[in-house]
């Protein structure tokens, strides 16, 4: 080949790559800012999570566990009433940085107060079960990937234990993935609280211009980044949208895997 058909292929293959990242760059230029991807857990990798309704077998789990003192429109009645206080108190600021256990719940409760502590531990077991989800084979490639140019780490809001769901990102093969694991039950601070995305900060061990934060909320996730000073990307969920809030995501994408 002459140089001059060289010269016109190279042309050719700059022009085309420019015009690639013409279409592609927005979102990938903004994450190329950061060292570290800051992710939400529910709904966001994980999914089919609080699976509380009256026919997601709460009783079968329950008699499974080796609770026998409850009958089933019981554990129903109890573990959904707890699960919609421990949602409805989490929307309250003064609880943000001192949110109870689903234990303490599960203890006050009018149905549960007469049970001995082994039931209340059976409760409080089965809660979990049906609190945590799934993460998909799709969503553990697509973590594999972003850990591949960027430091990740999670954020997430769990009622329950976090025994569980640490066992869950270690059986599905993506525990490798995160330098630092935020569970809010282990620390009893909730997002939207500063207080639990400075606690990644600290450690990883970075500056907060290095970190953008990734969730399905914009109350939790978006406001609660933004009003840290950190960036954030919200994973657009129509049903959790709130024209009350003042802060606007510096990108919306329909899924996690638009950030590949």
């Amino acid at each position: 080949m002459s140089t001059n058909a060289k010269n016109t292929v190279k042309e050719y293959n700059r022009n085309k790559a420019s015009d690639f990242e013409s279409k592609e760059s927005p979102l990938r230029k903004f994450i190329g800012q950061f060292d570290v991807l800051l992710l939400d857990m529910g709904e966001t990798f994980m999914f089919n999570v609080d699976r509380f309704g009256v026919d997601d077998g709460l009783f079968k789990t329950y008699s499974e566990f080796g609770g026998k003192h409850l009958s089933e429109e019981d554990v129903y009645q109890i573990l959904w009433s707890v699960f919609n206080a421990l949602i409805a108190d989490g929307r309250i600021p003064e609880n943000y940085d001192k949110m109870p256990s689903v234990s303490s719940y599960l203890k006050r409760h009018p149905s549960a107060k007469a049970l001995p502590l082994s039931e209340i531990d059976i409760l409080e077991v089965v809660f979990a079960e049906h609190e945590i989800g799934h993460i998909p084979e799709k969503y553990i490639e697509i973590l594999r990937k972003l850990s591949s140019t960027h430091r990740l780490g999670i954020i997430s809001d769990i009622w329950s234990n976090s025994e569980r769901f640490y066992r869950e990102l270690i059986d599905s093969g993506v525990s490798g993935f995160f330098e630092v694991v935020i569970f809010s039950s282990d620390i009893g601070i909730i997002k939207p609280s500063p207080k639990i995305f400075s606690k990644a900060i600290e450690e990883l061990d970075t500056d907060i211009s290095e970190v953008v934060y990734i969730g399905d909320s914009l109350r939790r996730d978006v406001e609660g980044a933004k009003n840290f000073g950190m960036s954030a990307i919200w994973i657009k969920d129509e049903q959790k949208m709130n024209s009350n809030l003042n802060v606007q995501p510096d990108f919306i994408i329909n899924d996690l895997q638009d950030m590949l």
